[in-house]
């Protein structure tokens, strides 16, 4: 059985919704939804930018895509 996923928590934490988060950054929510889906690394391509206008680091970013394939994979 799987758990929540904490990588949507973590997208609403910092941007409210998705749909803001891929205004923000430019692009679409339903690239954002394959992340959560499918791909969660094609997060990494915008970590400088979320890093630069969000409180969080590269290396939270990371565990957070980490975490996430792991619940993907269960």
């Amino acid at each position: 059985m799987k758990n929540k996923s904490d990588f949507k928590e973590f997208i609403g934490k910092h941007y409210g919704t998705q749909t803001r988060m891929a205004k923000e950054l430019g692009i679409t929510a339903a690239t954002i939804n394959g992340w959560i889906k499918r791909n969660p690394r094609g997060i990494l391509k915008y970590a400088p930018e979320i890093v630069k206008d969000k409180n969080v680091t590269a290396s939270q970013i990371v565990w957070e895509v980490m975490h996430h394939e792991r619940y993907l994979q269960e």
